[in-house]
């Protein structure tokens, strides 16, 4: 019955997202919402530097070079307790990608594009590997569809994807779906939610977790934002993110 209910609740959030009519706009779009992906990319010739700190003094290093308008490529790093006294525990750095196939048309602009990154934030996105214990991130495809909603004179983006954790382990029981918006308030500030490790049949429910923040923006090329991750039963994942992002 609570599976049910979930899935008329996704669906009923989907048909409003579509059907709501569009203008001709631009505003600022971020390749990443809180800790789950857009269907955005970078423009050509552009680079984005990331520094994320998340629980425990863990540190994340992101660094992405736009190949394309509908492609980048880039690597990932992380440091488990990076900050503090304990020793450092580094991860074996990772690529990631995004692939953008679409924009749609002018009165239907849905993105569609499908990627590889790491999954998640902190301690959730880790797991034991007994071949190589450096190499304890999860990494794995993902597919998204971002949509452009217009309420209050403003624009607004819907996402909605899937990931699938291929490394260090395979694990398909583990694929989960994803949902997320952004809304910004005025010119620099911009409102963020989502829900994440939602497993494929529904169940789990426990696992969840329900992201919010906030990010402010100077100049279109400095970003600095505040997050919260939250999960039933756990202490909450407080995290901060610096970007900067320019061209060549």
């Amino acid at each position: 019955m609570k599976n049910n209910i979930l899935q008329q609740i996704i669906l009923f959030i989907i048909v409003i997202i579509i059907s709501t009519p569009v203008y001709s706009q631009y505003y600022i779009r971020n390749t990443t919402v809180i800790d789950t992906p857009s269907a955005y990319t970078l423009a050509r010739g552009t680079y984005l530097v990331s520094f994320l700190g998340y629980d425990n003094g863990g540190v994340e290093l992101k660094s992405l070079i736009g190949l394309h308008d509908n492609l980048f490529l880039g690597v990932s790093a992380d440091m488990q307790n990076a900050i503090g006294k304990d020793e450092i525990q580094p991860n074996v750095p990772g690529v990631i990608a995004k692939l953008k196939f679409t924009d749609g048309w002018e009165r239907f602009p849905i993105s569609l594009a499908v990627g590889y990154d790491s999954f998640y934030i902190g301690q959730e996105g880790k797991t034991y590997n007994s071949s190589n214990e450096l190499n304890r991130m999860i990494y794995g495809p993902y597919a998204v569809i971002t949509k452009p909603i217009y309420l209050f004179n403003d624009e607004q983006h819907f996402h909605i994807g899937i990931r699938v954790p291929t490394q260090p382990d395979y694990v398909p029981e583990d694929t989960s779906y994803f949902v997320s918006l952004d809304i910004p308030l005025g010119e620099y500030f911009i409102f963020k939610a989502e829900s994440e490790r939602i497993y494929y049949n529904f169940g789990r429910t426990g696992d969840w977790l329900y992201n919010i923040g906030m990010r402010y923006s100077y100049m279109y090329q400095l970003g600095i934002e505040f997050d919260v991750l939250l999960q039933n039963d756990e202490r909450a994942n407080r995290i901060i993110r610096i970007e900067y992002i320019n061209e060549f």
